[in-house]
């Protein structure tokens, strides 16, 4: 079962800082959120409270983020590493691409565009620890593939990337389990709406569809994530 997200915000900007967590609360799957107005305060949180992900600003009273970046490569931290700072010039750019960053998110932060990394970095997740295997698309997706400009004409008529993120976000926790009408419920949508993205979704291995045969009535189409790893 996939864990609750859990986020350290390093940004000496306290206001920001909150704003951002007010933010992520509200995200579907998260759990604990953190806040370190410094480097110092961001290594101790990390080796005590081992976040899922940190949202790491590049200019600290105490140092830069690229540092502590390098600190986690070098340490093999498995936690994602999001950017969200000022600094767009490119050596930064290149440094913490380098680094492995996950994201990157040039100040002011866009929450539409930093709740689309919440949802990639979610799936990456339940990818990475739920499935045996993986599909060219999940493996783009985990490289973040469409994050780096693949035409949105991949996506058919009728077919939004913010409400899919929010359908596959439901898949977050492996043993979830829904039906069109339960995610129409979940996410406001119409029946017929919430079936259109999860056909979508099941015809693109993002999640499984199965059909369960109840002893009276009609059989029900349940949607649920992809294959559980076999256990050794």
């Amino acid at each position: 079962m996939l864990q609750p997200l859990t986020i350290l915000i390093v940004e000496d900007e306290t206001p920001l800082a909150e704003m951002h967590a007010e933010f992520i609360r509200h995200f579907h799957g998260c759990g604990q959120v953190w806040l370190a107005g410094n480097l110092a305060q961001a290594r101790l949180m990390i080796a005590r409270f081992r976040p899922s992900l940190i949202l790491l600003d590049n200019y600290l009273p105490d140092g830069k983020g690229i540092t502590l970046l390098h600190e986690l490569t070098q340490a093999h931290n498995p936690c994602g590493v999001v950017f969200t700072t000022a600094a767009s010039d490119m050596d930064t750019v290149s440094e913490a691409v380098r680094g492995g960053v996950f994201d990157y998110l040039v100040k002011p932060v866009s929450y539409e565009r930093l709740e689309q990394t919440l949802e990639r970095y979610q799936q990456r997740r339940l990818m990475l620890e739920t499935c045996a295997s993986a599909s060219q698309r999940q493996i783009d997706q985990m490289f973040n593939a469409y994050a780096r400009g693949e035409p949105k004409a991949e996506l058919p008529a009728g077919i939004d990337a913010l409400t899919l993120g929010k359908v596959l976000g439901l898949f977050a926790d492996s043993a979830a389990r829904h039906t069109a009408e339960t995610v129409a419920q979940e996410l406001k949508l119409s029946r017929t709406t919430a079936r259109r993205y999860l056909e979508f979704a099941a015809g693109q291995q993002q999640i499984l569809a199965e059909i369960i045969y109840g002893k009276v009535g009609r059989p029900q189409r349940i949607y649920r994530a992809c294959k559980l790893k076999k256990k050794r």
